[in-house]
């Protein structure tokens, strides 16, 4: 999912075809925004490495950066020297972690010990949701059509060309005729609302983003509803 705009790649369909071109490629997915809300299959579809982040749909505070690899992966590590990056290199990790697998807790430097046990909280909590991991990834498609909806009865536009394309985790809309970052961002604030200004350099000063991920998603919460029913209110203005 592409942050500045909310086009949700087809992450399975180019899984599908490297592995028909160049069956050797390792496939690397950047998920910082999407992991956990959008639908990913590391062993079905073939992804090597996958990394993301604490603070999206895993919905935890922000601090952790957070790596799976596959085993074919692993077996095509550069040597150790030859990364320069210290805490970015895997090979410092895998001792950690194995001895972390075998009950013996080991570090190379004090982790982030607050952050690690709330991913733990964030783990549980998504496991936990009814129909487990595809439940969650439903939850979040539901959330969408929902936002979807709404703002489509506002008469508000999308950014995307399509809902089809477009994120579940997350809403690029177009600033209703005659308003603009100044009569939406600041008036969302006040009313207790943070949505984000537009990013992309060619249209940023189009459109708004809201996120709608994680915790703000579940159905014992109506945090979006409200979010919308403010939004309703400022550009009916």
């Amino acid at each position: 999912m592409d942050t500045s705009t909310a086009v949700l790649a087809d992450t399975k369909k180019i899984c599908e075809i490297v592995q028909a071109v160049s069956p050797s490629t390792l496939i690397v997915v950047d998920a910082v925004c999407s992991a956990a809300g959008e639908e990913l299959r590391m062993d079905e579809w073939g992804v090597d490495f996958v990394h993301t982040a604490s603070q999206k749909a895993i919905g935890v505070p922000a601090g952790l950066g957070i790596m799976i690899a596959s085993q074919r992966c692993m077996d095509q590590l550069v040597p150790k020297d030859d990364i320069p990056g210290y805490f970015i290199n895997l090979h410092h990790w895998l001792p950690i972690m194995q001895a972390y697998e075998a009950r013996k807790p080991s570090y190379f430097a004090t982790p982030a010990t607050n952050t690690i046990g709330a991913l733990r909280v964030g783990l549980d909590q998504m496991m936990a949701t009814p129909g487990g991991m595809d439940g969650y990834f439903e939850q979040h498609r539901k959330a969408k059509a929902m936002v979807h909806s709404k703002l489509h009865d506002m008469g508000l536009e999308l950014l995307t060309e399509s809902p089809d394309i477009a994120s579940n985790l997350l809403s690029c809309v177009k600033y209703p005729e005659g308003k603009g970052l100044a009569e939406v961002i600041p008036a969302m604030k006040e009313a207790g609302w943070i949505v984000a200004a537009g990013l992309h350099p060619k249209c940023a000063s189009k459109y708004f983003r809201i996120g709608h991920m994680g915790y703000s998603t579940t159905g014992r919460v109506t945090y979006l509803e409200d979010l919308l029913a403010s939004l309703k209110t400022i550009v009916s203005r």
